[in-house]
């Protein structure tokens, strides 16, 4: 197991014009690092900033978004006090329209992120408290799709969210709330559960004592980390916002989130059956006797499962088979590479439905779409990435009835 992450949210609009304070708050984490690797190696340092929202002005959003800021962040990252960042999310999850907003920032966000390359963001599109932005949707489209000329790669820096709190360790979706500095761990665990799972599993113990032992197991894990992290807030006067559980995997069968699934049940992922245990695994997460944060679940992120990636080249997974997923997983869509020529209105009705689950379902879910230029449902794709395993790209089954435009004619948003 690894600490995939150490997220410092902070406000980066009220710092100096050199950003000082968050370059010595990032030095003293380091020793928050140093500290946790007795245990645990530590993959990154990143840091994630306040949001823009419909509240601002426009002048404010480009002052934000045109400042020097990332150039400064980018030399953090060289100097090596930081991995990467996240930089203009925004909470466009509002009921009104977006008004001169919408075209500054598809255009803005695409550009920041493909001139800076450890820089990340997101836009959330919907929640359960303002319902689902048909707008924000269009415009998340558009960025997916910019983003796929010429690199495709680029959108592993963007995510379309609905339903994520703030103060989440995981990216692209994180966006700090608040004042006062936070740190919120996110974890790489995928194999504690393929370990656990070869040891005891449907076959040797029942599911409740496999509950148990789940629970266990985070448990340890959470006081182990807490304990360092909670002295080292208290001493620097950060607020700990808590570890996100989800058991985030590396593309290896050893460290597959997928593989733990398969070692579990008695069939393989994309079967029939893979609900109940893709459920199964995210109730004894989320019922850990201890504080948590953003998703805490399962989750599946095509191209960084070394077994998800293989059963997707086997024809045994699809869109739909992992919309359903979702409905029991802890993020939604992640790393999923779509067709290249796929319409930006079958973009927008594959973010719609993600919406329409997430509200329903009121849970946090996310969509990273990779738009692969070029290539056709089928093709694999041919990544250069240590947290990526090449796969076939999937196909979309889109049979319109009617134009986006249409649709949205009368229709700005929607919520219950």
């Amino acid at each position: 197991m690894k600490v995939r992450a150490i997220t410092l949210g902070y406000d980066i609009y009220q710092d100096s014009t050199e950003m000082m304070g968050l370059k010595n708050k990032l030095t003293e984490i380091q020793d928050l690092k140093a500290n946790l690797e007795q245990f645990y190696e530590v993959e990154y340092i990143r840091l994630a900033s306040p949001p823009f929202t419909n509240k601002m002005p426009l002048a404010e959003i480009s002052e934000c978004i045109n400042s020097e800021i990332p150039e400064i962040l980018e030399t953090f990252v060289a100097e090596k006090l930081l991995g990467i960042y996240s930089f203009a999310p925004g909470l466009l999850d509002f009921p009104n329209p977006l008004d001169n907003t919408h075209d500054f920032i598809v255009s803005k966000v695409s550009q920041l992120i493909t001139s800076h390359p450890n820089l990340f963001s997101s836009i959330q599109l919907g929640s359960n408290a303002n319902g689902i932005n048909f707008q924000s949707i269009g415009a998340a489209a558009e960025i997916i799709q910019n983003l796929s000329h010429p690199d495709p790669f680029r959108n592993v820096q963007f995510a379309a969210t609905f339903n994520v709190p703030p103060n989440t360790p995981f990216f692209p979706s994180a966006y700090h709330e608040g004042s006062q500095p936070k740190i919120s761990i996110a974890l790489e665990a995928a194999d504690e559960l393929v370990n656990l799972f070869l040891v005891k599993n449907v076959n040797t113990t029942s599911l409740m004592k496999l509950r148990q032992e789940i629970q266990s197991l985070f448990r340890k894990i959470y006081d182990q980390i807490t304990e360092v992290v909670i002295s080292f807030c208290d001493k620097h006067h950060i607020e700990f916002s808590g570890i996100d559980f989800s058991p985030a995997p590396y593309p290896t069968i050893e460290k597959s989130i997928g593989n733990a699934l398969e070692q579990l049940m008695i069939a393989e992922f994309g079967s029939v059956g893979s609900v109940f245990s893709i459920g199964f695994i995210t109730e004894a997460l989320q019922s850990v006797n201890r504080p948590k944060i953003g998703f805490s679940g399962f989750m599946q992120p095509l191209l960084e499962d070394a077994v998800i990636a293989q059963r997707n080249n086997e024809e045994k997974l699809d869109i739909s088979k992992l919309m359903l997923y979702s409905t029991m997983c802890g993020l939604g869509l992640d790393c999923i590479p779509i067709p290249g020529n796929l319409p930006a209105d079958a973009i927008k009705s594959l973010l719609l439905d993600l919406g329409m689950m997430s509200i329903r379902l009121k849970k946090p879910l996310t969509a990273r779409l990779m738009p692969i230029s070029g290539k056709k449902s089928g093709e694999k794709t041919n990544f250069s990435f240590e947290y990526f395993t090449d796969s076939n790209i999937c196909s979309v089954d889109y049979f319109p009835r009617t134009t986006w435009k249409d649709f949205t004619r009368h229709n700005s948003h929607f919520n219950f």
